[in-house]
């Protein structure tokens, strides 16, 4: 049983690096065209060839979305887009458009082709089909039971993927005619208006209101974190996590977190014991009034729904006891809360009310005074927020600043632009020093002193010091990811032959020569 890949989305370059820094094993995003998420900040061909050199140089597989229906009119300049990302060495194309699919195999028959979602495959005569038209991977549907993709995967030999968390769309497969209908854009040209996310009513057809009038097509994202065991048992290939619109600090939360339990699962073999905090903390940066389990065991009806809001939820906080007006701030108010959570200065809180009123705490005043921050349990007062806000109304954190802090701090210094190297050290009594440095594609290099080495007479040569000079990559497109040592401890190492090995061998390594 092979461990499946886990597939993180990136809108952006930033999404890119927090994708790839926490542990993605491939990457998907689109062109400035032709993909399903137009909205998306998306790549340009500069950003592109970054993107693939930084992941390349990491391990990471990088995956191009070209998922739209295509016109005829526009089926040269999607090709010629292709061939960007076919020139930088992109690992496989995501495609809907069967025409464009045809072109792309007859262009580039080296790169593999998957099948979007969208190309609404829902069982294994789907997949066969696909495997004939040359695809190697096929994105199945949503809407398809574990036991359904159990069999699909049992009956065919192309690699699956499913997606294990985010948005749910409520058309089946993504193929949604409504927002052409009543917006004028196509989902099935990457600018879907998301008419599901608006507030309806119900109605008989003879105009009576059943119930009350809310967002009645909205679905809650899905997570799958805690049914990671039968869906690696499954057979699938690749794992996707759904938010090319979303924040890169989802990207990279989502990520770690979800890379975290997958080895956890795939190690073990067993459900994955999936804490509390962990899921707390993928509702609190973003879910839509909780997260579900989609169709993963057959349909669930009204509990994939979120209801009461279209949008990011985050925790609920608690209920507004009293309110009055900031003594600071005119118009805005101060509102009385018994906390059922933690609550931090910088912390952004929204109130379930008219207008849905909201903003960043400013202050915080506890029993003790004013403070940073409150605990679970604690009665407070909180400003300043704007809007129209009455007792009762509940009180939910849409935004955690520590968190948000660590979660930046995981890919903003990352190095995108230099390859990581391993480097291997030697040096013995009686002979020279000598560096090897090898790249993510297993080339070697190596270089050898000059100095014949002899036993220290006072203080010898240590490891920290000889690591230390070796990590000084320079302006050299590489940088030491890590180091053995193969040394004896009582040398004295001139620190001139160590910069002079290290600096022969990324040359020899650069110039392709071993």
């Amino acid at each position: 049983m092979k461990k499946p890949e886990l597939l993180a989305p990136a809108g952006s370059f930033e999404h890119f690096k927090a994708a790839v820094e926490n542990g993605a094993d491939a990457v998907y995003f689109g062109g400035k065209m032709f993909n399903a998420r137009q909205y998306a900040d998306n790549f340009t061909d500069e950003e592109i060839k970054k993107a693939v050199k930084y992941a390349h140089s990491k391990g990471v597989k990088v995956y191009m979305t070209m998922n739209t229906l295509v016109g005829q009119t526009e089926l040269e300049q999607a090709v010629r887009q292709a061939g960007e990302g076919a020139a930088e060495g992109i690992d496989a194309f995501i495609v809907q458009d069967m025409g464009l699919a045809g072109l792309l195999k007859e262009e580039f028959p080296h790169i593999p082709l998957h099948l979007s979602t969208q190309g609404t495959v829902y069982d294994s005569d789907g997949v066969k089909y696909a495997e004939s038209l040359g695809f190697k991977r096929v994105v199945l549907a949503r809407e398809m039971s574990l036991e359904d993709i159990k069999k699909c995967a049992e009956e065919t030999e192309a690699e699956l993927e499913i997606f294990v968390h985010g948005a749910l769309c409520m058309c089946l497969s993504g193929q949604c005619a409504m927002s052409c209908l009543i917006g004028e854009r196509s989902g099935n040209r990457g600018s879907c208006a998301q008419p599901c996310r608006k507030r309806y009513s119900l109605e008989t057809v003879e105009g009576e209101r059943i119930g009350e009038p809310g967002f009645l097509l909205s679905p809650r994202d899905i997570s799958y974190l805690d049914e990671l065991d039968g869906i690696i048992k499954s057979g699938v290939s690749s794992l996707k996590i759904e938010g090319r619109l979303k924040s890169p600090e989802y990207t990279a939360l989502t990520v770690k977190t979800f890379r975290r339990y997958l080895d956890e699962a795939f190690e073990s073999g067993e459900k994955p014991m999936v804490l509390k905090e962990d899921i707390e903390k993928l509702e609190q940066v973003f879910n839509r009034g909780g997260l579900s389990k989609g169709y993963l065991y057959g349909k669930q009806n009204a509990g994939i729904l979120s209801g009461e809001s279209p949008k990011h939820r985050g925790l609920f906080l608690g209920t507004v006891r009293n309110t009055r007006p900031s003594s600071v701030n005119s118009g805005k108010s101060v509102l009385e809360i018994d906390l059922k959570r933690e609550l931090a200065v910088g912390d952004g809180i929204e109130i379930i009310g008219k207008g849905m009123p909201g903003g960043i705490v400013t202050y915080i005043r506890s029993s003790g005074g004013n403070v940073k921050s409150a605990g679970a349990g604690e009665k407070v007062w909180a400003g300043d927020i704007q809007g129209r806000i009455k007792k009762g109304d509940m009180i939910y954190k849409v935004s955690d600043r520590s968190l948000m802090k660590d979660i930046r701090q995981t890919y903003e210094k990352a190095d995108t632009g230099r390859e990581p190297v391993k480097g291997f050290f030697f040096a013995h009594k009686g002979g020279t020093i000598a560096f090897e440095a090898e790249d993510t594609r297993g080339r070697r290099a190596r270089a050898e002193g000059s100095i014949i080495l002899e036993k220290a007479v006072k203080a010898p040569t240590d490891r920290e010091a000889v690591l230390k000079q070796l990590s000084g990559m320079g302006n050299t497109p590489y940088i030491l990811a890590e180091c053995s040592f193969d040394m004896d401890e009582d040398l004295m190492i001139p620190m001139s032959e160590v910069k002079k090995v290290r600096r022969k061998a990324l040359e020899s390594l650069e110039n392709g020569k071993e």
